[in-house]
């Protein structure tokens, strides 16, 4: 039988030993899912001026905050790691955005088509049955189901030339279209940054490159300079060693290949004290750690008297027959 959670209890200041100082006079607009309180009556100028205008703002403040704080003990709360969490309502103040709202992204070429057309999209398997392995395998990628490539024979065409090699034409016809695609992908990035979108620093100079000849995509001078500078930053710190033993290049300042996160440490092979203190360490904090469960103090100390009991008992039989023998 499954057994219901309990539902969350109110505490009072009272209740957790809390004295309540004075509440605020005037009329307040609480929002308590913002923490917030405002008081919408219009200011005393007389009051908020002159000498005792600091202690007035801080009396003020003072009071709108116990207000708010005598809320919060009001609400559903429920017992947390250090005390009580209380639950928040639903905020009533609509805030402003800090930024605003982002550009929604350009349309590619295949979603133009699709909305064009009303293709929807639907969520295929990845995996496909493979009629000559009799096997279910990837449907894209190494070791693809149905590749034309693994065919072991193709059936000629009706417009198949005599001589053709079918098995060469479908090899050139991928790369082709692998090209096709990539070509494909180069004008959508090229359309995203002309819509005012934003690539990473790899993409953007993917994208500035000219192809086949032809001008890519036009950047100004020093925005194509910054992002060379953060590419080749980044190819600096992709290799095992993270551009420590790279070659510097004339006019790099030292450490401008610095890493931004945290490098994992290994410990050496060779190092087998370092590895045996690591292990007396770890087994030290798990005894440490589990002490009461594995050593029973009570239980140890009664055994510690019964074994005295036994040899007390034993050295007094012993003496008892030495003497019975000498008479």
């Amino acid at each position: 039988m499954a057994v219901e959670a309990a539902a969350p209890v109110k505490v009072t200041a009272e209740q957790l030993g809390i004295i309540a100082a004075d509440d605020y006079e005037g009329q307040l607009e609480f929002d308590v899912g913002n923490l917030s309180a405002f008081d919408p009556t219009p200011i005393e100028p007389s009051r908020f001026s002159g000498e005792g205008a600091e202690e007035a703002l801080m009396e003020t403040a003072r009071a709108i905050t116990q207000s708010l704080a005598n809320k919060l003990f009001s609400l559903p709360s429920e017992p947390v790691t250090g005390g009580r969490m209380a639950h928040l309502p639903a905020p009533t103040t609509i805030l402003p955005r800090e930024k605003p709202l982002p550009k929604p992204a350009p349309l590619t070429k295949w979603q133009q088509f699709a909305q064009k057309k009303g293709i929807t999209k639907r969520k295929r398997s990845k995996l496909v049955f493979d009629e000559n392995s009799q096997e279910w395998k990837r449907r894209y990628g190494y070791g693809r189901g149905n590749d034309e490539l693994d065919t072991p024979i193709i059936e000629a065409g009706a417009h198949a030339k005599p001589g053709e090699d079918p098995f060469s034409s479908l090899a050139k016809e991928r790369k082709e279209r692998i090209k096709r695609n990539r070509k494909q992908q180069a004008d959508n990035l090229k359309s995203h940054v002309k819509g005012g979108g934003t690539l990473p620093p790899t993409l953007k100079l993917s994208a500035s490159l000219p192809e086949s000849g032809k001008g890519g995509l036009k950047r100004k001078r020093k925005d194509a300079k910054d992002e060379i500078k953060v590419a080749h930053i980044q190819a600096g710190v992709s290799t095992a060693s993270m551009g420590k033993f790279d070659k510097r290049l004339a006019g790099e300042k030292p450490g401008e290949r610095s890493v931004t996160g945290k490098r994992r440490k290994f410990m050496a092979v060779t190092d087998t004290k370092a590895e045996r203190s690591k292990v007396a360490s770890l087994a030290d904090k798990f005894l440490r750690e589990r002490s009461d469960d594995i050593l029973d103090v009570r239980k140890a100390i009664g055994k510690f008297e019964a074994d005295a009991r036994e040899e007390r008992h034993a050295a007094k039989k012993a003496g008892g027959a030495g003497g019975k023998g000498g008479r």
